[in-house]
């Protein structure tokens, strides 16, 4: 007969509840599956680590993908709650991720459940794993703090922190589709006060160009928040308000109200975390990542305690990445052609998967020729990822998804990151202009970067190659600057990447098939590459990087406003803008704060707040313009044209790779592209300067004249209107109409005036029959511009060698050989504008 034991009567051990240290609960767990029997060294280090400073209120964990940051998350939580600080919450980015996390805490025998409302989770029976989402949304299952009634939590984990902070600020968003009602409501309402910012760009909105972006002015919002709220409260229980109405409603005149062709758009300052009780009001709050160099936004996005955040927890080494190789085909082999890459690409994906990550369809397209799948929908990204890990899928092509996919091993062995991602949303288009070359928009985009190659190397075993394409990418990551702004492990990746590409520079033999063989190491993990690879990575350890001086200071303003203190705020908002000049040294962003900073002072001192932000437009010309307005100040160069090329492009580069580099990036931003077309109004201004005249854009500056005016020292000037947007096949009767507003503009301003030429950027040199192009009128039409992008290719490559471009007689032997001297640039590159037959 079999014997019945009582195990649990005859047990001498410790019961489970009572451990408190969670690598003493790792070796405990009587439930764990086969592969789990002991902690990596990277996990219990961090867990020691964390023990005695479990009770700070927020902090953060940094471990490289792959060395088991999940299960080192779901034992903090099981900790937690045998320390009573329970209940315990994991929240993960996507449903996929929070799948992933669910399934391991079932690996490792932990009680997991995926529903808030749980009994088991409410009783600190069970750790519940759940998406970001399912917390940040006005229809939380996790209740506000105006319903009184909120689900308590204890721990929380925030897991991939770094994609967390964009979802944080998309589910407090609310948009108001330009089809509603609601839309043109609120446009008639406020259309007086836009046309003042600028009546030009208003005009683009209306007819549909998708680059066109303008907030609100704030102190016509906050007037009208009445009107606002009359127009938009009957639509509080739609789909198109319900789940953002409850974040944004008590708090509606201090929002931001961005205007773009899709609609309108309303957010407050950052997200309103302090409405979800359940996380601000948790004992303990860790944040998770991989990739986050700066710990700033979760300052300003979570409200994190400064002071814990800056003191990150990490492993003894940062050296347990995957293997990577980053190449930039097309420096190795100068010649060789988007579309040529694009089919060696392909070739390899005949044996290998091969992902590209792209920030567009428009992008994607291009790949169309050669992709076995292009998927953009997260469903289908989701399904198409589970057959890459699955096996042979060939090439690959995602669309804006450079976060929250897992390409692991053979499901990904070469990774192209076709371009970043696009700001989504118009306030980060808005931000991103303003923004343009600042060290936050430069970190935030060389972090978007580590981000995507993060998709392909997910354990210290992998490897991937990685390739950029993308001239505004390539220049980003050649920038001397830009390796500090990298996690270590990548750095020092991405600095064995240059030795290996300057090894290989300048040598006549290199082709691309060759380049093909140097990929097929990685993918095969020939041993001299992993040997390097490994040598590269020695000695690595993580960094602690404090927050920037700016981010307590803006949560600061935020929460005070959200109390009504709106003095408070102001005088808080003065503190990061003085913390951005004086500490940081970036005018641009302080520019950028004094906005912000007006818009709460607004609600006490209105006189107070347009003197701020008049003065702030010194700044930045790409905020908000003051009530009065501003003057024109108009420049023009103090030497001549050669001279004035020499003393620009002296100042702006260190060499004459870097001068390459960058005009490359230049010419794809001057690009038809109907999503980039303030991209293309900044290159436009740029291109003047690399040829000695001075480029201004006084539509954006002040709102009136032309989109783009080049000057020179002899008083001759060219008023250009840019619609690198537009896709119709004649000029319109408003852009060719627009182009002799222009003209009179110029022609009534500007002193001086030896000449002025009109020209329209357009892809057709034919007007509408019902317009009336002003006296001489060129367009740089689709032929005019793909001759003038190969000369300025030219221009750069022939002053790039010896570093030519700082030698005056240099520059002048250019500007006459490529007619980009005085008047001859118009004459020589415009196509003449012409009128429709009738």
């Amino acid at each position: 007969m079999s014997m019945d034991i009582d195990w649990d009567a005859v047990s001498s051990g410790t019961d489970l509840g009572t451990i408190h240290e969670p690598a003493a609960l790792f070796d405990a767990l009587p439930s764990k599956q086969t592969g789990l029997g002991y902690l990596r060294q990277v996990q219990a280090t961090v867990l020691e680590r964390w023990s005695p400073r479990r009770d700070e209120p927020d902090l953060v964990i940094k471990m490289n993908t792959g060395t088991g940051k999940t299960i080192v998350g779901l034992l903090i939580l099981q900790t937690g709650l045998h320390d009573g600080a329970g209940p315990a919450l994991f929240l993960a980015p996507t449903p996929h991720l929070a799948d992933r996390a669910a399934e391991e805490g079932r690996r490792l025998g932990l009680a997991i459940v995926t529903d808030p409302t749980s009994a088991k989770f409410g009783s600190g029976q069970a750790i519940c794993v759940t998406t970001l989402q399912k917390m940040f949304n006005g229809r939380t299952k996790f209740g506000l703090a105006e319903h009184g009634a909120a689900i308590q939590v204890g721990t929380i984990i925030i897991d991939d922190a770094h994609s967390a902070i964009t979802r944080l600020e998309e589910y407090s968003r609310a948009l108001i589709p330009k089809e509603d009602p609601a839309y043109a409501a609120l446009l008639a309402l406020f259309e007086t006060d836009l046309n003042a910012q600028g009546a030009a760009k208003l005009l683009d909105i209306k007819d549909g160009d998708r680059g066109a972006v303008m907030r609100i002015p704030f102190w016509a919002w906050q007037d009208k928040a009445a009107d606002v709220l009359k127009i938009l409260h009957p639509q509080r229980n739609t789909p198109m308000l319900e789940w953002e109405w409850p974040l944004i409603k008590d708090h509606l005149p201090f929002c931001e109200a961005t205007l773009t062709s899709s609609g309108l758009e309303i957010a407050p300052p950052l997200p309103p975390v302090q409405k979800f009780p359940s996380f601000a009001d948790a004992k303990r709050r860790v944040y998770m990542t991989a990739t986050l160099a700066s710990d700033s936004a979760l300052v300003t996005h979570f409200a994190a305690d400064a002071t814990t955040v800056a003191e990150a927890i990490v492993p003894d080494s940062a050296a347990d990445l995957g293997d990577r190789l980053v190449l930039v085909p097309q420096d190795l082999v100068p010649d060789l052609s988007d579309a040529e890459l694009r089919t060696a690409v392909a070739s390899i994906a005949v044996t290998d998967n091969v992902v590209v990550l792209v920030p567009s369809w428009l992008r994607a397209q291009e790949w169309s020729e050669v992709a076995n799948e292009m998927v953009a929908d997260s469903k289908q990204i989701a399904a198409v990822v589970a057959r890459l890990q699955a096996g042979p899928v060939g090439l690959v092509v995602i669309v804006n998804q450079y976060d929250g996919i897992d390409l692991p091993d053979n499901a990904c062995r070469v990774l192209v990151i076709d371009g970043l991602p696009q700001a989504a949303s118009g306030s980060e288009r808005r931000e991103s202009t303003a923004l343009r070359d600042s060290n936050t928009i430069t970190t935030r985009q060389v972090q978007r970067f580590e981000q995507g190659m993060g998709r392909g190397v997910r354990s210290r075993e992998d490897r991937c190659a990685v390739l950029v394409m993308d001239r505004r990418l390539v220049e980003l990551i050649s920038r001397p600057d830009t390796a500090a702004r990298l996690s270590p492990g990548t750095r020092a990746q991405l600095e064995l990447s240059r030795r290996v590409a300057r090894s290989i520079d300048g040598r006549k033999d290199v082709t691309m098939d060759g380049v093909v063989d140097l990929i097929r190491k990685v993918i095969d993990g020939a041993e001299d590459f992993r040997s390097a690879a490994r040598k590269a990575l020695v000695d690595v350890v993580y960094e602690t990087v404090p927050p920037v001086p700016t981010a307590l200071p803006m949560r600061q303003a935020y929460d005070a406003a959200v109390r009504g203190d709106h003095e408070a705020a102001a005088k808080a908002a003065d503190n990061a803008v003085n913390a951005a000049r004086q500490e940081m040294k970036d005018e641009r962003l302080a520019g950028w704060l004094s906005e912000k900073g007006a818009a709460y002072r607004h609600a006490t001192d209105p006189a107070r707040a347009q003197a701020q932000l008049a003065g702030a437009s010194a700044s930045n010309a790409s905020i908000l313009r003051p009530m009065s307005g501003l003057t024109f100040q108009p420049s023009r160069p103090t030497r001549r044209q050669a001279e004035a090329a020499v003393a620009y492009l002296t100042d702006r580069y260190t060499d004459g790779g870097r001068l390459r580099v960058e005009v490359e990036a230049l010419i794809a931003d001057l690009a038809w592209d109907p999503d980039r077309t303030e991209q293309a109004e900044q290159a436009w201004a740029d291109l003047a300067n690399h040829l000695g005249f001075s480029g201004q854009r006084p539509e954006k500056d002040i709102g009136a004249g032309p989109d783009v005016l080049w000057s020179d020292s002899e008083g001759n000037h060219v008023v250009i209107e840019v619609k690198s947007g537009a896709e119709a096949a004649l000029i319109s009767k408003r852009d060719i109409n627009q182009l002799g507003g222009s003209v009179r503009w110029a022609a009534q301003t500007l002193t001086g005036t030896s000449s002025i030429a009109p020209v329209i950027a357009h892809p057709s040199h034919i007007a509408e029959h019902t317009g009336t192009p002003p006296t001489d009128a060129r367009s740089i039409d689709t032929d005019a511009h793909a001759k003038l992008m190969a000369a300025i290719r030219q221009y750069a490559t022939a002053l790039a060698i010896d570093n030519r471009y700082r030698d005056v007689a240099a520059i002048q032997q250019q500007l006459v050989s490529l007619h980009f001297n005085g008047r001859q640039f118009v004459a020589f590159y415009g196509a003449v504008v012409r009128v429709e037959a009738s």
